[in-house]
């Protein structure tokens, strides 16, 4: 058996079904990135926000941390890479869907050679899935 599904049976059915939801939701915001211009595939995988999650934000941060998870295994583990705007269309989605309210942000940071862009999410003004020091390395755009 595979580390990665003795690894998966310790998680609850939630798990299992956010990460089918995730490694979907990669493929299609993937090839929708690549077919149309980013505004029509922001529109089509903004959520179309489900009741907002009552509860303790304990309740939304475990909620939170599973999509984050979800989209992070599914990313690792799909048919090519996943960059980080697809990673973010994705989880923004699943937050949503859950009843949290994520904002995508994009944003850029000068480096010797260039431009670095970069795509996150943020829940409540905070980087979910990602570490604070890293994101804030970027500029975001308005």
């Amino acid at each position: 058996m595979s580390r990665l599904s003795r690894r998966l049976r310790s998680h609850p059915r939630a798990d299992w079904l956010a990460l089918a939801e995730a490694w979907w939701l990669l493929l299609a915001s993937d090839l929708c990135l690549r077919l149309f211009p980013f505004p029509r595939v922001d529109h089509l995988f903004s959520p179309r926000t489900a009741s907002a999650l009552s509860g303790s934000s304990v309740g939304q941060q475990d909620v939170a941390t599973r999509c984050a998870w979800a989209t992070r295994v599914a990313a690792r583990r799909h048919l090519w890479p996943m960059r980080c705007l697809t990673r973010s269309l994705c989880l923004r989605w699943l937050l949503g869907r859950r009843g949290l309210p994520a904002q995508l942000r994009l944003g850029v940071a000068r480096e010797a050679d260039g431009l670095l862009a970069h795509a996150w999410v943020e829940l409540q003004g905070q980087p979910v899935g990602e570490e604070t020091q890293e994101v804030n390395r970027f500029a975001p755009l308005s």
